[in-house]
């Protein structure tokens, strides 16, 4: 992590979608903050001279939903590997959600939580608490003790809270917060030792299936419970096409609801699961092709408010197993913008679509929106987008390795990540590039 003393960034395509403007132009920092924008800015003495021609410059992107594991599962990954991902992805803030081992659900394991990120992270890192005690489902956590300590939102995330009495509480309770709660939305009855979505794949396989309609059963309860508090709600992760419609309705009925969806369920479909790869094996599963084709939708009429990776390492160990017993989920940081801009770039526009990791999760969480205004905190990505380049998790910085996408050819690539004025990231041959230029001596 290298301290930005000044650099300037010359003929780059400005992106900052909070004042919904892109341009070619220049960007100069000095220490950890942004001090000019503009066009033929000229160089001064004894700061970072970059050609950046070709390059676009985008705020550090936000992912509402990360497990940064670490405490009693740092062998998958911990605090500077995962952000150390985060920041080769672009990413300035992470959300880590709360089912740690122990869970964050009380002042003192979430204190402890709060120190090692101060101690090991490179970018960012806004934990969530639990709603209930040990995630159980059953008694709600001191939700103003968290937020005091400095949780970012609520969720019991991969155990749906199936006591709608329960969940009501929490709705009022977490309104004296200012906060609000992230749903894993999915009937725990229904989906009981279903490991992929139930349809035609998993007959074929053989394999108990987890249907679509117990996504929609849950976002349709908990819809009616917002109905009622009026309490901000988010749903995380949606993958069925009739979740999509029922929050599309929602937020027509005006009720206070946002939703992300993944790089993952915007790619991929059950189409890809041809044999028992764990890769594929993830919560909630891969969907159906017209599922796929929804959460794209959403994303474009902006039902869908953001894109988060569910970043979710596990070992090697842990996905050798048989395809019915492995740990869900897949590693996510490094690929979020490539897998992303593949499938909705070219049909969003550049603004749109980085808003989705921008300003749209900001707003959700109430963070300050980022931006490239002078006098912004200088924590940016810098974008190739015509660079082609093989996805190699074996050079990647997260401990695990658990992703479908090894070995596959994208278009775009993130190629410096700055946070706060420090370099926390530099792709190899950007650095060449940049350092071909060399310091400018006046």
């Amino acid at each position: 992590m290298t301290l930005v003393q000044g650099m300037l960034l010359k003929n780059v395509l400005l992106i900052d979608p909070s004042r919904q403007l892109e341009y070619q132009g220049d960007l100069r920092v000095q220490g950890n903050t942004i001090v000019e924008e503009g066009k033929s800015l000229s160089s001064q003495s004894n700061e970072d001279l970059i050609d950046g021609t070709g390059m676009w410059v985008v705020p550090g992107l936000i992912d509402m939903h990360t497990h940064m594991r670490d405490l009693g599962q740092r062998d998958k990954e911990d605090l500077h590997s995962g952000t150390k991902a985060a920041a080769a992805g672009g990413f300035t803030t992470v959300i880590a959600m709360a089912n740690t081992e122990p869970p964050l659900d009380g002042g003192a394991i979430f204190a402890m939580y709060l120190q090692r990120i101060r101690e090991r992270a490179v970018v960012d890192v806004l934990p969530v608490a639990c709603v209930t005690k040990g995630m159980r489902g059953e008694e709600l956590t001191n939700m103003v003790e968290l937020s005091e300590a400095g949780a970012i939102a609520f969720s019991d995330d991969g155990v749906t809270i199936q006591n709608m009495a329960v969940l009501r509480r929490a709705l009022e309770y977490v309104q004296l917060t200012g906060k609000l709660i992230i749903s894993h939305a999915e009937d725990q009855d229904m989906v009981e030792g279903g490991v992929i979505n139930e349809g035609f794949v998993s007959t074929r396989m053989g394999l108990p299936g987890r249907p679509a309609a117990a996504e929609a059963i849950a976002v349709a309860r908990e819809l009616e419970l917002v109905r009622m508090t009026n309490s901000p709600y988010h749903f995380t992760h949606l993958s069925t096409a009739r979740a999509v419609e029922l929050i599309r309705q929602a937020k027509r009925d005006g009720l206070p609801v946002t939703a992300d969806a993944t790089p993952h369920h915007l790619s991929l479909s059950t189409d890809a699961i041809v044999e028992f790869d764990t890769h594929l094996k993830m919560n909630p599963p891969l969907r159906d092709e017209q599922d796929k084709q929804a959460i794209i939708a959403g994303l474009i009429d902006g039902t869908i408010d953001a894109i988060a990776t569910d970043h979710a390492p596990h070992t090697r160990l842990d996905k050798s197993g048989m395809f019915a017993e492995c740990p869900v989920g897949i590693i996510g940081l490094e690929t979020a913008f490539a897998i992303s801009s593949k499938a909705l770039l070219n049909k969003l526009g550049r603004l749109k679509f980085f808003a989705l990791f921008t300003i749209n999760p900001a707003r959700i969480l109430d963070l300050p929106e980022p931006s490239l205004q002078r006098n912004s905190p200088a924590s940016f990505a810098v974008i190739d987008p015509e660079r082609i380049w093989t996805y190699d998790p074996l050079e990647g910085f997260s401990r695990s390795r658990n992703t479908p996408y090894a070995r596959e050819q994208f278009k775009g690539k993130v190629v410096m990540t700055v946070h706060k004025g420090n370099r926390v990231y530099e792709d190899s041959a950007f650095k060449e590039r940049r350092e071909r230029v060399g310091t400018h001596e006046g």
